[in-house]
């Protein structure tokens, strides 16, 4: 390929990375998810690294220019894992991973040791684990980030090529921009959050017409005593309706469709209620937002998210929530005391840091050993009955 031809691919490289960088920034300034800054910064510092590469004499001669293209490159990796670490709470310890690879080539250059091509190495470790991480984000969070993981395996495998010198750089270039639209493309389709602008519309809708007291997060259960759901229904209406007077807004978990929408939305709750679903099964979509109501996976990991991205929120806009989870008995039986103790442990510390209220429907009943349901009552810091 053509010296002028590998300087046009370059240029529209640069233009679209920058551009890429433009609107993941703009996404940010919409919904506030530190994830599209981590990549929009990411970009940005990816982008000049392309730019001063349009004035270094080869890409493997040692310049100056080179060495500060090189790190630029690096820093704006550093922000794009730490955008997957925002996704599963490990931004700092992604971020200084990172940063750490540049003391390899470092070293090597006080030690006054060839460093170049280790250097070219060390730059195909992001791309790498990139796409390796969001494969484990898709297995175990179910997010759809299958344009994302191809987006990256194309861009390791093709700057493999490159450094090897089996790939012409024009073409490097183009490939490396035509992945870069596939990943952008798959950010925006499906979303790393549950937390999406309907639902944030919602929790900030919350106007107290009585006197707005403090609100403290807790875990609070209540035990079915009665055959019939009925009681329960009115209970829950009953509350939707409370919380709405003070500002307290509440989100309905409905464990199976035990409650369905039908049920509860009527004229005194609708504006005042977000439905979610939990449901077994693969989801093709399990984050659409539709009049207030919302289907997941039956997956704790999901329902982590969820509740994440709620109390985070909360805590954020200071708004008061309750959640109520219909119920947490289905929740045990499908998955084994155990595994939810595990969860419900680990967020009632976050809960009581917060202004979020977690309502917990149980049968204790329902279950053929005791001392299991009473595990979690003593979670609880209010045990009552419907």
């Amino acid at each position: 390929m053509s010296l002028e031809l590998n300087i046009v691919f370059r240029v529209f490289n640069c233009v679209v990375t920058l551009a890429i960088a433009t609107l993941l920034l703009r996404i940010y300034r919409r919904n506030y998810r530190r994830f599209y800054l981590y990549w929009g910064v990411g970009y940005v510092f990816y982008g000049v690294n392309i730019f001063l590469r349009l004035f270094t004499p080869t890409e493997f001669d040692v310049s100056t220019l080179g060495v500060i293209a090189f790190l630029l490159m690096m820093l704006g990796f550093a922000f794009i894992v730490a955008g997957v670490g925002e996704l599963v709470n490990q931004t700092r310890t992604l971020l200084v991973s990172t940063l750490s690879l540049l003391l390899i080539p470092s070293i090597q250059i006080i030690l006054g040791r060839e460093w170049v091509s280790l250097a070219f190495l060390v730059v195909l470790t992001p791309y790498l684990f990139m796409g390796l991480s969001l494969m484990v984000l898709n297995w175990k969070y179910g997010v759809d980030v299958q344009l994302q993981i191809a987006g990256w395996f194309n861009l390791f495998f093709v700057n493999l090529g490159f450094i090897t010198k089996l790939v012409d750089p024009g073409f490097t270039d183009l490939m490396s921009t035509v992945a870069k639209v596939v990943i952008f493309m798959g950010m925006t389709q499906p979303r790393f959050s549950f937390l999406e602008d309907d639902l944030k519309q919602f929790l900030m809708g919350g106007i107290p017409v009585e006197y707005a007291i403090s609100v403290e997060g807790n875990l609070s259960m209540v035990n079915q005593a009665n055959i019939s759901r009925e009681k329960d229904r009115q209970w829950i209406k009953e509350k939707i309706i409370s919380n709405s007077r003070k500002g307290i807004r509440t989100i309905l978990l409905s464990i199976y469709d035990i409650i369905t929408p039908k049920e509860i939305f009527e004229q005194n709750t609708e504006e005042n209620l977000y439905f979610v679903r939990v449901l077994s099964g693969s989801r093709s979509s399990l984050n659409t937002f539709e009049e207030k109501i919302m289907s997941i996976n039956d997956d704790l990991n999901q329902l982590d998210i969820l509740f994440t991205d709620v109390i985070n929120y909360s805590n954020e806009k200071k708004i008061p929530c309750e959640i109520i989870l219909y119920t947490l008995s289905h929740l045990i039986h499908t998955h084994g005391w155990r595994r939810v103790y595990s969860f419900m442990t680990s967020k009632n510390p976050v809960l009581k840091s917060s202004q979020v209220q977690l309502t917990c429907f149980y049968d204790k009943k329902s279950h053929e050993t005791e001392s299991d349901i009473i595990k979690f009552e003593r979670l609880a810091d209010c045990v009552m009955s419907v």
